[in-house]
């Protein structure tokens, strides 16, 4: 009987060391467990703080593009207000937004089936590429993936994985990855001097970089964009007569006023630009804002529509996932700045 009562207090002790072993076990799981949903839950917070900063960066930017089209609506260029990177404080942390004008880019949906300069459009897409050193291929490549009647989706649906081509013209640059032959070495050169806009956006002649300008037609060189840029000063073309009359224009504009000197078997002389393509304002403004609180970090970046009528601020779309604004790569020619 001694024995036998031994063993059972002992089972018993064994029983209940392994119950507290357990509990312990337990303990440690759910203390680790509510550590981490405090843990998640101080991260949802953070980001939640940071997007509520973005958004209200966001209403900033759209008051002060109100504010800037309040004081002149004729005009945009790149040394307004608006077109300078401003860094604000925050507690504790910071605010960056940069916005830059999308129509100083080229329009890619300028190559649309819809598009009624299409073949204009094409070529100074090809000289863009050209310039940049990609596969001008590229251009037709664009033009077929935006037209239904083109029927690329065998070309498109052979890869893995499949897909079919758009058949309508683009809403975001990032569309480009898309097209056969585009690699992401060859897309972060291209991206930094296209947009998608509606099919009616002009290119605004104020904002436009050197190499967008150069890209206007294959008789005109990087030296020649740089003039242009030059020739803006830092008040802008006041319309867009001042950049039609240009020496680096003007070859691409002008008609012979006296057709009685021109031989009789001379080709006539006719405008190869169409003013209707350039403007020196801007409706479509593209926008990246950076908030940094302690070691969150929350980025956006928007395309915001200002209406020229009324001044009335639309966002097209919002795009969470890029890290840093897109930025022009700046020109290597000394005395030259973009």
């Amino acid at each position: 009987m001694r024995t036998g009562s031994v063993r059972q207090r002992g089972l018993a002790l064994i029983t209940v060391l392994l119950i507290f072993a357990i509990v312990s076990m337990l303990a440690v799981a759910m203390i680790d467990r509510q550590s981490t949903d405090v843990q998640r839950s101080g991260n949802m917070l953070a980001l939640q703080q940071a997007r509520s900063y973005v958004f209200g960066a966001e209403q900033a930017v759209k008051t002060g593009l109100y504010l800037d089209w309040k004081n002149d609506k004729e005009i945009d260029h790149r040394y307004e207000e608006w077109a300078q990177e401003r860094t604000f404080p925050l507690s504790p942390g910071l605010a960056r937004i940069s916005i830059a004008d999308a129509m100083g880019r080229f329009n890619l949906n300028g190559l649309s089936a819809p598009a009624s300069n299409k073949t204009t459009q094409k070529i100074r897409f090809t000289n863009l590429l050209n310039r940049l050193g990609l596969d001008v291929a590229l251009a037709d490549t664009l033009a077929r993936w935006m037209d239904e009647t083109s029927q690329d989706d065998d070309r498109y649906q052979g890869m893995e994985p499949p897909y079919k081509a758009a058949y309508q013209g683009c809403k975001h640059t990032s569309e480009l990855l898309l097209l056969e032959g585009m690699d992401m070495i060859s897309f972060r050169k291209l991206e930094p001097y296209v947009a998608c806009l509606p099919i009616t956006a002009q290119l605004n002649v104020n904002t436009a970089s050197a190499m967008v300008l150069a890209s206007l037609d294959a008789g005109l060189s990087l030296a020649d964009g740089e003039a242009i840029v030059s020739a803006r000063g830092d008040k802008g073309f006041k319309t867009v007569d001042d950049f039609w009359a240009l020496s680096q224009v003007e070859p691409f504009t002008k008609t012979n006023d006296n057709p009685a000197t021109e031989q009789p078997d001379a080709p006539q002389t006719r405008v190869r630009w169409d003013k209707t393509d350039f403007s020196v304002k801007s409706e479509y403004f593209e926008t990246f804002i950076r908030i940094e609180l302690g070691d969150r970090i929350a980025t956006a970046e928007m395309l915001i529509k200002r209406d020229n009528s009324d001044g009335r601020m639309t966002t097209l779309y919002r795009d969470y996932s890029r890290r840093e604004a897109r930025r022009e790569p700046v020109t290597t020619q000394p005395g030259v700045t973009q």
